[in-house]
């Protein structure tokens, strides 16, 4: 039996802002599992495991497990996964197929492998839908203001250097080449980054590797990302939270039900840093190559596949208060946008979600 927690406690195994500079960490769904049930009601078997990844942390619950899987086993597919991830899109191990793409003056087609192949796809498709407000070759401007790998100081650039950073992005300056799979870039010194899909993206392969171990119920989170499956410990959806965007606190701003499918929160309340009283987060427009102003403070996505949510989120999020609702309705796109006011915060709810709110 998983004991009952208050919420107090729930949070605060969540590491603090300072501890989390990872620019791919933006978790702002607080995962509450089996938090919000009843103490003392009975519950099927449950495994857990967590641990560190991709400069952020995983959690993974699985629900009446199979009778093979151990707890360690479980880690050991979470773990074993994750790694693979990380050898294949990250941008902080200089040895990661992404690292070396990246690093890599070439014109010329270059083979990739068909996961990246297929991550760098869906960026590109995303791109095209928002008009380029997510664009996967902004990480010269993501490391240019410092939330990159690059360990650069909390400060606003000179504004040539943003304007020489800008000449570097465009999702249109790449090519992809499905057989066999290859990318090619206009310029050599383009430089891809997938923070904003790799949270995702790991929850899916995590997703993948539980259910070709014969778990139907579970749900995976990789900070802001979410995927999951069937039913929690009690037989219900599984239990979730949207976390009040408000820098330096954590407090439920609403609670969502799911059993089936994937979830990804983006905003600018966590990662950022404050210069002459001003906020800079790290959603990077790239079109001004600045971070985002607006009133917009985050956006839930839920969709079928963990890697568009989570490019989803980050669409929407930098679009803004006005034109993201507005391509979420119109895309029918599952969505919760959090609106700062003078007051306090405006919600605006797309149709499609309003089925995943609990009363």
């Amino acid at each position: 039996m998983v004991p009952c927690a208050p919420l107090s406690r729930l949070f605060a195994r969540l590491p603090s802002h300072h501890a989390w500079r990872h620019p791919a960490w933006v978790t702002l769904l607080v995962v509450l599992g089996l938090g919000l049930a009843s103490c003392g009601e009975p519950r099927d078997p449950m495994l857990e495991v967590s641990g560190p990844t991709m400069g952020t942390f995983y959690s993974v619950k699985v629900a009446r497990p199979p009778a093979e899987l151990t707890a360690h086993a479980l880690q050991q597919t979470v773990d074993t996964v994750l790694d693979e991830v990380i050898a294949e899109i990250s941008t902080y191990d200089p040895t990661s197929e992404l690292s070396r793409l990246n690093v890599n003056p070439t014109t010329d087609w270059v083979p990739l492998s068909p996961d990246l192949l297929t991550v760098i796809d869906e960026g590109q498709r995303i791109s095209h839908l928002s008009g380029g407000a997510f664009d996967i070759t902004v990480g010269p401007l993501v490391n240019l203001w410092g939330f990159g790998p690059e360990h650069r100081p909390d400060a606003v650039p000179d504004p040539a250097a943003i304007a020489a950073a800008r000449e570097r992005v465009g999702y249109e300056k790449l090519s992809l080449r499905a057989d066999p799979p290859a990318i090619r870039k206009t310029r050599g010194d383009i430089y891809i980054d997938l923070s904003a899909l790799g949270e995702g993206y790991g929850a899916a392969r995590v997703a993948t590797a539980l259910e070709a171990r014969g778990v139907t119920d579970y749900m995976v989170a990789i900070a802001g990302a979410i995927r999951v499956r069937g039913r929690n410990p009690k037989g219900t959806p599984w239990v979730i939270a949207i976390e009040e965007p408000t820098p330096g606190r954590r407090s439920v701003h609403r609670i969502i039900e799911i059993s089936d499918g994937a979830l990804s929160t983006s905003g600018d309340y966590r990662n950022f840093f404050e210069e002459g009283g001003q906020r800079y987060s790290h959603e990077i427009d790239p079109k001004t190559g600045r971070p985002v102003a607006q009133s917009l403070a985050s956006v839930t996505v839920i969709d079928d596949d963990a890697t568009r949510a989570d490019g989803l989120a980050t669409a929407l999020m930098v679009m803004g208060e006005d034109e993201g609702p507005a391509l979420a309705e119109a895309q029918l796109i599952p969505a919760y946008f959090i609106i700062r006011e003078d007051e306090g915060f405006r919600v605006v709810v797309t149709p499609s979600f309003q089925r995943y709110l609990r009363e």
